[in-house]
């Protein structure tokens, strides 16, 4: 199956594009923290208070063959002004299946991408995060 990307805005009024500029993963949940691309003053926090099932971060260039996919079926548009989406059909979670011999299989996971000016963070969980603007 193809995986399906769609664009996610989980409040409105957030920036376009954003930079990683931490990762926390500790007792008290996964954050993010981001800086807006045209203003690093302005930050943005995606905070998972519970564990999540896994996690990722990739430079960018790391990951090209993904970057060409989405820009053959969305266009360059779709993903170069936007730093939020959600993948559905997602090749992550797929692995996770074979890997863990099909636990996943009985949850509902959401894999959330983070597609930032310098990196891809891409998180499986099986609920929304809280986004709090900074």
């Amino acid at each position: 199956m193809q995986e399906n990307w769609e664009r996610w805005e989980p409040v409105f009024g957030l920036s376009s594009k954003y930079y990683v500029e931490s990762l926390s993963d500790s007792i008290e949940g996964f954050r993010i923290l981001l800086s807006d691309a045209n203003d690093e003053k302005k930050k943005v926090e995606v905070i998972f208070e519970d564990s999540v099932h896994a996690y990722r971060s990739t430079d960018e260039s790391f990951r090209q063959s993904a970057i060409n996919m989405i820009d053959e079926l969305y266009g360059t548009e779709f993903y170069a002004e936007w730093t939020f989406f959600k993948v559905t059909n997602s090749k992550y979670i797929q692995w996770l299946s074979e890997q863990s011999y099909g636990i996943t299989e009985s949850e509902s996971l959401i894999h959330f991408s983070i597609l930032a000016g310098d990196s891809i963070v891409d998180v499986i969980a099986a609920y929304e995060p809280k986004i709090k603007k900074i």
